[in-house]
């Protein structure tokens, strides 16, 4: 009874800040949602319906989507250990504990303006392969694919606007199926305030964009005609090319010192408590380097800049982060508490 009162009061909280219709997958057995699949909840939207996936002990398949939806999860860091060691729940953002876990997912044409965020992205990644996509808030094991071919058409396209935004990443940044052939390129990307670990973002020519206020550990980066500033890379290796960087913080000497950019910087100065467990060892030391060494004053790093790291990929729509009801009840009531918080 506990379990059900708690989604139906989520999915009430989630509908007032959504546009378009809400359909609920959950593949819990005993949980009264619309679907269990999100395929099938993909087949029954409209373009601008959002899809919210429910956490679940079980993974849900893999998806192509091929219409504009925005799909919300509960966030992540429940019940995986990433490569950095990140293993405790942040207490108080979500009263189920349980992530929402996807294997893959695939942006095929016609799924442009599309979002996914705060969901769990198993090894199969996630492949792009249309305009306009937001990957928000999600912690994805698997390879995240850049591509400009067309499935359908078997030619490549020239595509803009991918922003890979406040996710944790443990594996590359890379294309699959991609080439400039025809005019065919990749602009507008962004890939900001993220953590990554042992990430190698290894873009081509015709790729262009933005990379900023990330945090990279033990991974490399060679990209082109991309605008490099405010990042922290410790472990690792930055190719120019023929980018333009600046105020970015190495652990060597990968950016040098020229433009702002810091080389050197141990993790001790730049960090109060790194051997914390949670994404908040990446909290900047409030008197070390990188306090307002970002472009424009800004600090570096995930924390920095306009639109910072939020914990656990908490979900920009209100949630519940307390439930409280008894399992049984001797009269025609059953007494519920519910607390519940916006989030931005």
């Amino acid at each position: 009874m506990k379990k059900s009162l708690f989604f139906l009061a989520l999915s009430l909280v989630v509908t007032g800040t959504t546009y378009g219709a809400l359909w609920r997958v959950n593949n819990t057995p005993g949980v009264n949602a619309n679907f269990t699949s999100v395929s099938a909840a993909l087949t029954a939207a409209s373009a601008g319906d959002t899809i919210y996936l429910e956490p679940s002990t079980t993974p849900y398949p893999a998806v192509t989507i091929t219409k504009k939806v925005t799909i919300i999860g509960n966030g992540h860091f429940y019940n995986h250990v990433p490569n950095g060691g990140l293993n405790t729940q942040n207490a108080g953002l979500q009263a189920n504990a349980i992530s929402s876990e996807i294997s893959s997912v695939q942006f095929y044409p016609g799924s442009e303006f599309s979002t996914i965020m705060g969901c769990m992205v198993f090894t199969g990644g996630i492949h792009v392969y249309a305009s306009n996509i937001t990957i928000k808030r999600n912690h994805v094991w698997g390879p995240i694919y850049i591509n400009n071919y067309h499935p359908s058409l078997g030619t490549y396209q020239a595509l803009t606007g991918l922003d890979i935004r406040q996710n944790v990443l443990e594996n590359t940044i890379q294309p699959n199926q991609f080439s400039t052939s025809g005019g065919g390129a990749f602009t507008n990307v962004s890939i900001q305030n993220n953590i990554l670990f042992g990430s190698t973002i290894s873009l081509p020519v015709g790729v262009q964009g933005y990379i900023q206020n990330n945090f990279i550990s033990n991974g490399n980066f060679s990209v082109y005609n991309f605008q490099i500033n405010n990042n922290i890379l410790v472990t690792g290796s930055f190719t120019p090319n023929n980018n333009v960087y600046f105020n970015n913080i190495g652990s060597g000497t990968q950016f040098g010192n020229a433009n702002n950019n810091q080389q050197n910087i141990t993790t001790t100065a730049l960090f109060t408590n790194y051997s914390n467990t949670t994404e908040n060892r990446y909290i900047l030391n409030p008197t070390g380097p990188g306090i307002g060494a970002g472009f424009n004053g800004v600090d570096v790093g995930p924390f920095g800049g306009p639109d910072p790291y939020k914990l656990s990929g908490i979900p920009p729509v209100p949630t519940i982060y307390q439930l409280t009801a008894p399992s049984t009840t001797t009269t025609t009531s059953l007494p519920v508490t519910i607390s519940t918080r916006s989030n931005d």
